[in-house]
């Protein structure tokens, strides 16, 4: 088999495409020494939809309406891996309660991105290899409201959506499989005579096309080719691009990424009574998306270390625009709020714009929620920022900086120090995951996670033998 063709068809492993997002975050920051930002830019290019179409200003009273090259490129690398691939996600079908959670969702972790200071992306692929106190204030405080999400999610009998990414050739093969559900394969499911799908694309059209028209072709809004130069314009595009293709090829998301390591706690069980695909949990206690996460963490911050330490670069401050401090209640308060938002959409903000581009029927839905989520934050502006960014809670801005005052040593002790830390982390995640899934290195190097976790056996059952596992590639 050849390798080019093997990869621009088939999914890839989680590794791979958080090395791309890595990757990405590098660009970013290589040419505008800081991380990815995105929701600023989504909300700009909502407030120009509404200033320029709707002649309102319940966003554009705080946004200045403008475009995100990056998030243009984000969706684009994503369709272009549904191309590839051959087969968009808008034939995965999916029952009202699972869209209506996905909208609030979307709400959710809209509101939570302005009292956060940003989204997890923003946070724990950017903040947390920035070695930001804030950003891992927003990871602590929201694991325990991600589970809360999922069982809540489960309890609405809903646990069979809950995927890394679906495949049809894996749907029709698992389909009459109890232990495998398949909620979202329908094959008499017809995307296009859909009513509320058919209002949904034209909603992400009429997002995508009106700032498109004013970048293009004025200087009225920011972002304009005009303002910016084509090459900026590129720059940010490509670097989309490269993000979006990364998630799309694995199923890449902040949510799962944190919430795999509780499950070496927790028994199948849980996820088998609940009507999750067993899938889900082989890959969750095989560690692979938290593979995927850690991957893309250690490969910026040894960047940013890098860049700091031979003078060429600074560390990008994750606590927001709030002010002087490190640290703020709207981080430990938000991080709750953008958990259950991720969870319910199944998928966080930049993994909601790659399954937008895979054509997601939840990732459509959520955006709209994503622009109801912002009206609580720029109608009550002044009140929120009072209250959520009045008070810093420490001066401090990383844990290095936190350390080398009140510990001793230097910083750049401490940030390397910090910098062995994740790549522990790392190391366990695929030495974990190796060991679960019974494959070999090469396996857990070059297999994708549907290839991984079917060839993982069913749970034994009573007075059955166990079958052993497939053979290790």
């Amino acid at each position: 088999m050849k390798i080019g063709p093997y990869l621009w068809k088939h999914q890839w492993p989680f590794w791979l495409g958080g090395l791309l997002v890595g990757i990405s975050e590098i660009l970013f920051y290589y040419r505008y020494d800081m991380f990815i930002v995105v929701t600023t830019g989504f909300a700009q290019m909502y407030a120009t939809t509404e200033h320029y179409i709707l002649g309102l200003d319940w966003v554009a009273r705080v946004y200045e309406p403008g475009i995100h090259w990056f998030i243009i490129g984000a969706l684009l690398g994503a369709r272009l891996v549904a191309v590839a691939e051959g087969e968009s996600r808008g034939w995965v079908r999916y029952n009202w309660k699972m869209l209506l959670l996905a909208f609030i969702g979307g709400m959710l972790f809209s509101f939570g991105t302005r009292i956060a200071g940003g989204c997890t992306t923003h946070h724990f692929v950017g903040g947390i290899p920035a070695m930001s106190i804030a950003s891992w204030a927003v990871l602590i405080s929201g694991i325990p409201f991600a589970f809360l999400a999922f069982k809540i999610a489960l309890a609405m009998g809903l646990g069979g959506y809950f995927r890394h990414q679906e495949t049809r050739e894996v749907a029709c093969a698992h389909c009459d499989d109890p232990s495998q559900p398949q909620p979202g394969y329908d094959p008499k499911y017809r995307r296009w005579r859909d009513p509320l799908r058919i209002v949904l694309v034209a909603f992400l059209v009429t997002f995508l096309v009106v700032p498109l028209y004013f970048a293009l072709f004025t200087d009225d809004i920011a972002g304009s080719v005009s303002v910016v130069g084509w090459f900026d314009v590129s720059w940010m595009i490509v670097t989309g691009v490269i993000l979006g293709w990364g998630i799309a090829k694995c199923g890449f998301g902040t949510e799962c990424s944190v919430m795999a390591p509780e499950s070496a706690f927790t028994k199948e069980q849980f996820y088998t009574r609940s009507g999750v695909p067993r899938a889900t949990y082989a890959m969750f206690k095989g560690m692979l998306p938290l593979q995927g996460f850690m991957t893309a963490i250690v490969v910026f911050n040894l960047f940013i270390l890098g860049s700091w330490m031979l003078g060429v670069g600074t560390i990008p401050n994750a606590a927001g625009d709030a002010g002087y401090y490190g640290l703020y209640w709207g981080h430990i308060l938000g991080g709750p709020l953008l958990a259950m938002g991720a969870v319910f959409m199944i998928g966080c903000e930049v993994r909601t714009y790659a399954r937008l581009g895979l054509g997601y029927s939840t990732a459509l839905v959520a955006l709209p929620g994503f622009f109801i989520g912002y009206f609580p934050y720029t109608l009550f502006k002044e009140e929120i920022d009072a209250a959520v960014f009045g008070e810093g809670l420490t001066d401090f801005i990383t844990i290095p900086e936190w350390a080398a005052f009140n510990l001793g040593g230097t910083m750049e002790a401490w940030a390397i120090g910090y910098s062995v830390f994740l790549i522990g982390l790392l190391w366990f995640s695929f030495a974990y995951g190796r060991r679960f899934l019974g494959t070999s290195w090469k396996g857990i190097f070059t297999k994708n996670t549907d290839d991984l976790v079917y060839a993982v056996p069913p749970a034994p059952m009573a007075g059955k033998p166990v079958p052993a596992p497939a053979p290790a590639a």
